[in-house]
Formats: structure tokens, sequence, C-alpha cells
């Protein structure tokens, strides 16, 4: 009898031991559980607030379309008329040279003040591009550039037209009358101008 009650107590013991500690392993499992289920959850909704677009009011300023319109006179049109007004006054020079070297007032002549406005025009051209295009002459680019090009042809016409100025009235006060041999430069700075003109139309 007592065997048989010492085994009942023991069961009842274990039972006791055994009953407890899997209560509270299943309560751990739910609690695992519910905080794995919880730590998905804030996975998902962090992973949903990741790939959410953007999304942003964009203000665009009222300006006034008269802000993008270009001026009816830029610095680039002075560079071009003066350039091509030396041209046509380096031409002019050419076509009034006939009887100007025996005219004993050559200065009051149209060759005369064609030419010397030929190369006053020009050299106005030339300080306008460099104030107006000066970021676009680099002598790194090489001199066969066309920007770099431009720039050379042009100041060499300014300076054939000037010297072709310079000889025949140098001449015309020492001789009383110019050789032909100033037309040499205007030609030489004629030339260099109408190609430095064509390159950059």
């Amino acid at each position: 009898m007592f065997r048989i009650v010492r085994h009942l107590m023991m069961m009842l013991l274990l039972l006791g031991i055994t009953m407890p500690a899997q209560a509270e392993e299943t309560n751990h499992d739910i609690m695992f559980t519910d905080l794995n289920l919880n730590v998905e959850l804030l996975d998902s909704s962090l992973w949903v607030a990741d790939n959410r677009q953007p999304t942003s009011t964009t203000v665009v300023p009222n300006i006034p379309d008269s802000a993008f319109k270009k001026p009816m006179f830029t610095e680039n049109d002075l560079h071009m008329y003066l350039g091509l007004a030396s041209m046509a006054l380096g031409v002019l020079t050419a076509v009034s040279a006939d009887g100007a070297s025996g005219d004993p007032d050559l200065l009051n002549t149209v060759h005369y003040k064609a030419s010397k406005g030929a190369w006053q025009l020009g050299a106005a051209a030339v300080g306008t591009g460099l104030w107006a295009h000066w970021d676009d002459f680099h002598l790194e680019d090489g001199l066969l550039d066309r920007d770099n090009l431009h720039v050379i042809l042009g100041t060499l016409g300014v300076i054939g037209y000037y010297l072709a100025v310079k000889d025949a009235v140098d001449e015309y006060n020492s001789l009383g009358f110019p050789s032909e041999d100033h037309s040499n430069a205007g030609m030489l700075g004629g030339a260099a101008m109408l190609t430095a003109i064509v390159i950059t139309w």
C-alpha cells in the first residue's frame, strides 16, 4: 500500500513539475510567435515605406517670356556688323584705286577714306570680338581651331589694312604720290579678313 501511494505521489510530483513546464514552454512559444509576427509585420511595413514612391510638389516661378527672348542687338551682332563693314570698305578701297595714286589731293579721295575706314572698323571688330568671344579663344586647341583661326586671320586682316594705309601716306608725304606697292599689304589683309569671316559664317 505504501509502495502504491509512493508511486502515485511520484507520478503526481512528476506531473506537477512537467505541467507547468509544458505550459510555460507553450506560453513561450506563443510569445515567440507573437514576437516573430510583430517583427515580420514591422519588416513588411519598413519595406513598404522604403519602396513607396516619393511625393513632392514642384513650384514653378512665373517667369515672363521676355526673359527668354534674345535681345534685338547683342555684342556679337556689333562684332559681326563691324567686321562686315570693314570688309565692305576694303572692297570699296580696291574698286576706287584707279587714278587715286596720281591724285594730288589723295587724302580727300574715296580710296583713301575707304581704306582708312576699313582698318579702323576692322580694329573695332577685333576689339568687340575679343570682348564678346574671349572664352572661345584657346591656344591649347591648336592654331587650326576654327575660333582661333578666326581671331588670327581677322587680326592679320586689320594689320594688312593698316600697313597699306600707312605705307601709302608715308610715300605720299615723302614723294608726293604713293606707289602701288602698298596695295600688296591691303590685298593680303583683305584676303585674311574674308577668310576669317567665311570660316565662321
